[in-house]
């Protein structure tokens, strides 16, 4: 039998069982349906999560901690040990690994700290960087330079939006820009005989980082010996890196793919390390289990619907079983038998596994269409004008095209019996089939 012969017989008999072709097609559309909704539904929001935190950090960057600043910490199966000191030699040291192209302690102000800026004023984390690596960091600079003299400044993005009026307590009208301003730094600690103490310094903003979505927005960044002078001044010790170590520090990889190499390299010289890339891996392994919990409800409905071809099929072995003796009377072969049977359930799938595509692709577009009218109304209620509503559902081309095939495949699977079944009839037999 040639292959245009079976497809002209496939399409006759599907033809003439039209209505039981589309009930029985109709349950692969359902199953087909619910795989499409539930896996685009946990890869829309993977990929909202991904894309709301795919900006936490730079993904060639990683933090390193010092264990001793975590109290409590647990080091079993971390590699950190309390013994271990974030100080030049341990910074050397990360230095010397592959990809690695610079590194920097970030040494936060030990003190209370006020920013005033004319009337206004906020508060703000301050933290010492080491100037001379400021190039290789490549921070991401709405305007200004990427350098740090004396008593100068590189402020996060969202530090301006946190100033109030010192005499109305209300956020101004226009956010300030803080590029080029000067700022007044008060830092308040208590002396050595239990008073407050209080310094002004003035620092002069060269830079604006872009937002980032991290905690770097919040940020004010001055050159680390400028800190270490004024933890100096609030503690009444000047500290010893070599020997106290930093709490923590910065490390710049050259490429994403070398960020997990070097940060299994750190954890295993006994310190802390997290990166935006662990984050990002840790969810998404938590999506895929959600998208393959999701996937399996689909594809159990998927299966049930196989046994309504496998239905459909013995029924029709017993519709045309006098037919199939008049093929087998011919010289029709086994094989030529089992090819058509099988192509009929294989096609039921196919056709259902398609209609489900397009059916699961509309509604996924329904409900991402009321899904972000929603979420956007909200926003605007909360008085967000600028929010951009995230797409819900997302459906993509492989996804579709798995899902056809997978229903092709339990149609397939699904007329195995049958189709070996009307393989088995004696010709004879059959002809006398009433």
């Amino acid at each position: 039998m040639t292959w245009r012969n079976l497809v002209y017989l496939l399409k006759r008999n599907l033809v003439r069982m039209k209505i039981r072709v589309a009930m029985t097609a109709i349950g692969v559309l359902i199953g087909t349906t619910a795989v499409i909704l539930l896996v685009s539904l946990g890869m829309g929001l993977q990929r909202f999560a991904l894309e709301s935190t795919g900006s936490i950090g730079a993904l060639t960057e990683i933090n390193v901690y010092s264990p001793g600043s975590f109290m409590g910490f647990v080091s079993a199966g971390t590699g950190a040990t309390e013994q271990a000191v974030l100080n030049e030699r341990a910074l050397k040291s990360f230095r010397e690994l592959p990809g690695v192209v610079a590194v920097t302690p970030l040494e936060p102000i030990r003190a209370g700290v006020l920013l005033r800026l004319k009337r206004m004023q906020t508060y703000a984390g301050v933290s010492g960087i080491d100037p001379r690596e400021l190039q290789e960091l490549e921070f991401d600079l709405r305007s200004g330079i990427p350098r740090l003299g004396k008593w100068q400044a590189i402020v996060g993005a969202k530090v301006a939006e946190t100033f109030q009026d010192t005499i109305t307590r209300e956020q101004p009208k226009e956010t300030p820009d803080l590029q080029g301003q000067t700022l007044q730094l008060v830092i308040n600690a208590l002396g050595s005989d239990g008073n407050p103490m209080t310094r002004t310094v003035r620092v002069r903003v060269i830079g604006v980082l872009e937002e980032t979505g991290g905690q770097n927005d919040y940020s004010i960044l001055l050159s680390l010996n400028e800190v270490m002078e004024l933890n100096a001044w609030a503690t009444g010790h000047r500290p010893n890196p070599n020997v106290e170590g930093y709490d923590r520090a910065l490390v710049k990889v050259a490429e994403a793919r070398q960020v997990r190499a070097v940060e299994a390299a750190i954890i295993q010289s006994g310190f802390l390390a997290s990166s935006a890339q662990s984050a990002l891996r840790s969810l998404n392994q938590v999506f895929f289990a959600i998208q393959a919990v999701l996937g399996a409800i689909g594809a159990i409905a998927l299966l049930v619907a196989g046994f309504g071809i496998a239905n459909a099929m013995i029924m029709a072995i017993y519709e045309r079983t006098r037919e199939i003796g008049l093929m087998k009377a011919v010289g029709a072969r086994n094989r030529d038998v089992m090819l058509i049977f099988l192509g009929e359930a294989g096609a039921i799938g196919m056709l259902g596994g398609a209609g489900g595509v397009a059916f699961g692709w509309v509604i996924g577009l329904v409900i991402s269409l009321v899904g972000r009218s929603y979420l956007t109304s909200l926003a605007l209620q909360s008085g967000a004008a600028d929010f951009e509503a995230p797409s819900l559902v997302y459906t993509p081309l492989w996804l579709m095209i798995f899902a056809i095939l997978f229903a092709t495949l339990v149609g397939l699977v699904s007329g195995v019996y049958p189709a070996l079944r009307a393989t088995r009839l004696d010709p004879i037999v059959a002809l006398r089939y009433e």
